[in-house]
């Protein structure tokens, strides 16, 4: 599913690895502490919450890539759907992945290249009708910021051993990149619990804090408050597919978030009770 080079490989190896400097790459003693007895409490449990969460931010960051058939087909296949409902069901997030891979296999490849170009292509007025790369929504017009912001992202990549293949002609800041980046500490996290590493699972912990704290929360649910703002929920369903993507991936960071702040059941208001899309929208979003 992913399209960032040796990204599974990433995923069960290189546990020792640590935040690079310069982004924050500490968690908070609460956290710290709360993630170490959750560990102690049932480390089975924290190990397949991990990798449950690795699954879901597998598949919608491959699915902001450009879209061919591998892609579709790999969303599409019986196993893959069982394996994301499955794992949606565990975080309380099963009837967005129903949206989600509905639309996917109702559309076909040509119709999600047509839907990616609409929303994330640059037309020829110079202007994305939905900017999909995070400096845009985290640090507006400071180019400067914009560029230490990139720089932080491609330090964790390389931290994490994960490496943008050749067909991936992104920045790292776009939205597949910063998810698979997710996916990859948090498989390396399950990893490091299954395993009994108590200091590698702290580590990473810190790591998924910083992407969470530093880049995803301010990110990904202002870019689904884009995407939704202009795609019809009743329209093609290549263009659904892109709103429920979107709106996937932002509702498992608030959940991410939530409970980063100590909710034990996010998805009972992460979404406020009316999945409202644009809470947690920054500032330039608006």
């Amino acid at each position: 599913m992913t399209r960032l080079d040796e990204a599974d490989h990433s995923a069960t190896t290189g546990t020792d690895a640590q935040p690079s400097g310069g982004d924050g790459a500490g968690s908070d003693a609460c956290a710290d502490r709360a993630d170490s007895d959750e560990r102690a409490r049932d480390p089975e449990a924290a190990e397949a919450l991990h990798a449950t969460r690795a699954t879901i931010y597998g598949a919608v960051g491959g699915a902001f890539c450009y879209p061919d058939t591998e892609m579709r087909a790999t969303l599409t296949a019986h196993d893959a759907r069982d394996g994301v409902l499955q794992a949606a069901e565990r975080l309380g997030l099963r009837d967005e992945a129903e949206r989600f891979l509905d639309a996917f296999a109702d559309a076909s490849v040509s119709g999600l290249e047509s839907a990616y170009n609409g929303l994330f292509g640059l037309p020829e007025g110079g202007e994305y009708p939905v900017v999909p790369y995070e400096a845009h929504y985290t640090t507006g017009s400071d180019v400067g910021e914009s560029q230490r912001r990139i720089a932080a992202v491609v330090g964790l990549m390389e931290t994490f051993g994960v490496e943008p293949g050749a067909e991936f002609a992104e920045r790292q800041d776009h939205v597949a990149a910063e998810l698979e980046l997710m996916q990859v500490i948090a498989a390396q996290r399950a990893v490091a619990i299954h395993e009994g590493d108590d200091a590698a699972a702290d580590r990473l912990a810190a790591a998924e804090a910083t992407v969470l704290d530093k880049h995803l929360r301010g990110f990904v649910p202002a870019l689904a408050h884009d995407v939704e703002r202009t795609v019809d929920d009743d329209g093609p369903a290549s263009w659904r597919a892109y709103r429920a993507a979107a709106t996937l991936a932002a509702e498992l960071v608030r959940r991410d978030d939530a409970v980063r702040n100590g909710d034990e059941n996010p998805n009972d208001e992460a979404t406020g009770g009316d999945g409202d899309a644009t809470a947690g929208v920054s500032d330039d979003a608006e």
